[in-house]
């Protein structure tokens, strides 16, 4: 078969896909999810949002995909998947908006600190050694994830240089730069969520 083709065939297939889970269709409709389950996992990845477990997600993710369903009326399975993507990528942030309304604490429940409460926050000496022993184990662990590049990285800029200053440094763009960056941002929220 011509490759063209096999890709209208494999298009036509994924819109025959679609159609059959908008009617309604159990089985096809766990099949498209599970094709985008990729997707939906590297988005949870990426975007944190506090207290939301994968399982969780998985939910959202599906309803989201519910909704998407109903409200697609295009012919097309890529021009889907990009509607798709952006639906999730809106919930995520629904998801951390919401979650950052809830922290916020009425002003007529605030009230000052007294003077050992200021003490504290300025004395940083206060630390519980366990908390101490800790952030090293999770820092340690993290370190190793690590590349050795991804490495360079993080104490380079910990140290307070500026991305122009580890471009020539490293003797690198910026891009590869950014793209350690989130390489390691991924790897430190994994180590977190194990512990």
């Amino acid at each position: 078969m011509h490759c063209t083709n096999k890709t209208k065939y494999q298009d036509q297939k994924e819109v025959k896909l679609l159609v059959e889970a908008r009617a309604g269709k159990d089985k096809e409709f766990q099949e498209l999810f599970n094709q985008y389950w990729p997707l939906v996992r590297r988005l949870w990845q990426e975007y944190y949002v506090a207290d939301l477990e994968l399982e969780d997600w998985r939910q959202e993710a599906e309803v989201v995909l519910m909704r998407v369903l109903k409200g697609y009326r295009g012919a097309s399975s890529t021009k889907f998947a990009g509607f798709y993507k952006q639906s999730l990528i809106n919930r995520l942030l629904d998801l951390y908006r919401a979650r950052q309304a809830g922290k916020r604490i009425p002003a007529s429940q605030l009230s000052s600190l007294g003077d050992e409460e200021a003490n504290l926050l300025v004395d940083g000496h206060h630390d519980r050694p366990e908390d101490i022993v800790y952030c090293q184990k999770c820092l340690m662990a993290f370190m190793q994830r690590c590349s050795s590049f991804e490495r360079q990285v993080i104490i380079l800029l910990h140290q307070g240089e500026s991305l122009e200053e580890l471009e020539i440094e490293l003797e690198c763009d910026e891009r590869k730069i950014r793209s350690a960056l989130t390489r390691s941002r991924r790897k430190l929220i994994a180590e977190l969520r194990q512990k």
